[in-house]
């Protein structure tokens, strides 16, 4: 299926036209997975969801009331519960940031790494954009692939007019970090947008994500990222309703305090103006002694946040990336984004008592609970063993804030996967202790879904001795 743009060649719309893949877009029900707030299942799910949150606080009232026995169970699931119950409620005032006919100049930046055909069909998305041609940059940086990713990128951009997509090389792997600086400083335009090279905007995207930067206090914006092969299997599945749970329920509980910790690299947008004084110190960050190879999203968006900036989610922002479909790349991935966690959330902690002091608690409870997870889901495990009693509570506990998770899903969404919403909040919970392994790998560059790359790179040249491919 293709769409013609105003200013090119016809380029392939975001949606795939296989039902398996598309983003939510099932023939279930109503058959395209939109929003649906408004009949009496999705009405039925919402007071479902009170209901669950009036249980959670009545328990954690109880509990508050009669603090007794085991203490660091009883702790830990008064100040987790609460936290949940915070997000619900904050979310309840979420909303996004208001359409003022904004039109920035804007730069999107593609950093790539061996994606072949999958970076040119990011290019097309990128050109298929409902946003003036004149206001829009797009660079799309090689970042030293071994396969055909460089003659894939040139020859998406020229199916296009000269000058409408430019393609820089890096000429050796230096990094997704070194790539996007590269992308950075070869623009000008006063918004930054980011696009992972397997990621796809809607065509209405960066127009409703640059909304925000009206508030002259905004300085990233992320936008809301959907799992385009979500119906490839039960592990895809999982991913779509985490992706679409923690966007809508997490990132926009943190979007009323000012403070999302993480603007996704799938789609997110930063002000030029606060980011460059951080570019030289967020390209090459050291933590215990080496470079930081990975985490550039979640580092970058800490970086903002602790010069002051306020950092905000817009859910009508809308992408589309793919997912890992196989066990071993997904728990790679994972392993990945735990050690970025590990290594950004104390950090973030360190300054948001300053920098953004209203979202302290959520921050230190998110961070302090994080790091206990796997070792409270363990002690919960051989409790029988070593008690001879059965964590009813923890597990109980549990399964309610899984069925919340999943009766919201159903209540925003028709698409029939509400039920992984369920199953996937048990399915991370079990594989929580992976965070005990990513500690222990913390200073270790390796990405483990690419190739490694070196603890110490070099500086990327400047622009302008790139080879590229620039129709001027």
């Amino acid at each position: 299926m293709y769409q013609r743009s105003s200013d090119g060649p016809p380029t392939p719309v975001a949606r795939d036209p296989h039902p398996e893949s598309l983003p939510f877009g099932a023939p279930r029900a109503r058959g395209d997975g939109r929003p649906d707030r408004t009949g009496p299942v999705a009405v039925a799910a919402l007071l479902a969801v009170g209901g669950i949150c009036a249980l959670i606080a009545w328990h954690l009232g109880v509990k508050v009331a009669y603090l007794r026995g085991d203490l660091f169970a009883a702790g830990y699931t008064i100040v987790v519960t609460g936290y949940v119950l915070s997000r619900f409620g904050l979310a309840l005032f979420y909303r996004p940031p208001r359409n003022v006919g904004l039109e920035p100049a804007v730069a999107i930046v593609v950093p790539a790494f061996n994606e072949g055909e999958a970076v040119a069909r990011t290019i097309h998305s990128c050109r298929q954009l409902d946003y003036p041609g004149h206001k829009l940059e797009l660079v799309v940086v090689n970042d030293g692939s071994s396969d055909d990713t460089w003659q894939q990128m040139n020859a998406a951009a020229q199916l296009y007019p000269a000058g409408a997509v430019r393609c820089i090389d890096l000429g050796s792997n230096q990094g997704k970090r070194a790539a996007m600086a590269a992308g950075i400083r070869a623009t000008t335009a006063e918004i930054l947008v980011f696009v992972d090279s397997d990621s796809m905007p809607e065509p209405d995207a960066i127009r409703h994500l640059v909304q925000g930067f009206d508030d002259r206090r905004v300085g990233a914006i992320s936008g809301l990222t959907f799992v385009r092969n979500a119906f490839a299997n039960t592990l895809t599945r999982m991913q779509a309703t985490r992706y679409y749970i923690s966007f809508q329920l997490l990132k926009s509980a943190e979007s009323v305090l000012g403070a999302v910790t993480c603007c996704s690299g799938c789609f997110a947008a930063y002000r030029r103006e606060a980011v460059l004084p951080l570019l030289e110190e967020w390209e090459h960050q050291r933590f215990l002694g080496v470079e930081c190879t990975y985490g550039d999203d979640r580092a970058l968006t800490n970086r903002i946040l602790k010069a002051g900036w306020t950092a905000k989610y817009d859910s009508r922002a809308k992408a589309h990336t793919d997912a890992p479909e196989e066990y071993g790349k997904f728990f790679r991935q994972q392993l990945r984004w735990k050690k970025s966690w590990s290594r950004e959330g104390p950090l973030l902690l360190g300054h948001i008592w300053r920098s953004r002091t209203r979202a302290l608690p959520a921050v230190a409870v998110q961070t302090l609970a994080g790091l206990l997870s796997p070792l409270v889901l363990l002690y919960s495990l051989i409790q029988p063993l070593t008690h001879g009693r059965f964590p009813v509570v923890y597990f109980v506990g549990l399964y309610l804030i899984s069925g919340a998770y999943s009766l919201l899903y159903r209540a925003l969404r028709n698409d029939g996967l509400w039920p992984y919403a369920f199953l996937g909040a048990f399915f991370y919970i079990a594989f929580s202790p992976q965070l005990l392994w990513a500690l222990l790998r913390i200073r270790d560059g390796k990405w483990g879904t690419r190739d490694a790359v070196p603890t110490s790179v070099p500086s990327p040249r400047p622009a302008s001795t790139h080879r590229a491919v620039s129709h001027v």
